[in-house]
């Protein structure tokens, strides 16, 4: 299964929280602009990741690449930046080496959760929530929470790397799985993801 590896949506992604001031610890509000221009209507984007790492206590599972795609709202916020309103995740490997399938449930937020340093900006990918299923019903589960990471505005990358904070994810209703998941199991989730399909994306205090 190929979580976004903690480089995502989130998550893969797909989180567009940068930050072009220096200002330290300014705080709440952030200014998101888009191609040089802080008005405007949600501005949308697609975002690819490489590997994906998503691991639960004892296991690390993952995938070979993810895709990602929402939208950024330029203007001022005290915390959403943006959406992440759908993911794929390709050729996810689950436990014993088992094919898993990775669907996106919702839509995930894109969350700024301190000041630019070196324009790189901590975030959070929230409201994260994904039904991951074996083909031939060998393994279920459901993963629900929060993903820490950041965004470099340099190179419009994003990445959920726990860097910034923990991972708040969660593991439930899990079915089968060879007893190797257990329901409430934590979890982490690494990727990140070039942005794509949209202008310089920026924050500001």
């Amino acid at each position: 299964m190929k979580f976004p590896r903690k480089s995502l949506a989130a998550a893969g992604a797909a989180a567009l929280i940068v930050v072009g001031g220096t200002a330290a610890f300014a705080g709440p509000p952030w200014t998101i602009s888009v191609g040089g221009s802080s008005t405007g209507a949600p501005a949308s984007y697609t975002a690819e990741s490489g590997p994906v790492d998503f691991t639960v206590p004892g296991l690390n599972l993952g995938c070979d690449s993810s895709d990602a795609a929402g939208t950024i709202t330029p203007g001022a916020t005290s915390s959403t930046a943006g959406v992440i309103t759908s993911t794929t995740f390709d050729n996810c490997v689950g436990p014993l080496g088992i094919p898993l399938e990775v669907n996106q449930t919702g839509t995930w937020d894109i969350n700024i959760t301190g000041d630019n340093s070196g324009g790189v900006t901590p975030g959070q990918i929230g409201n994260v929530s994904a039904s991951v299923s074996n083909p031939d019903g060998l393994c279920s589960f459901d993963v629900s929470g929060t993903v820490a990471g950041s965004f470099d505005e340099n190179n419009q990358a994003l990445t959920a790397d726990n860097t910034s904070g923990p991972d708040t994810l969660f593991v439930e209703n899990v079915n089968g799985c060879f007893g190797l998941i257990l329901e409430g199991d934590p979890a982490t989730f690494d990727a990140t993801y070039d942005l794509a399909g949209i202008a310089n994306v920026t924050v500001a205090n």
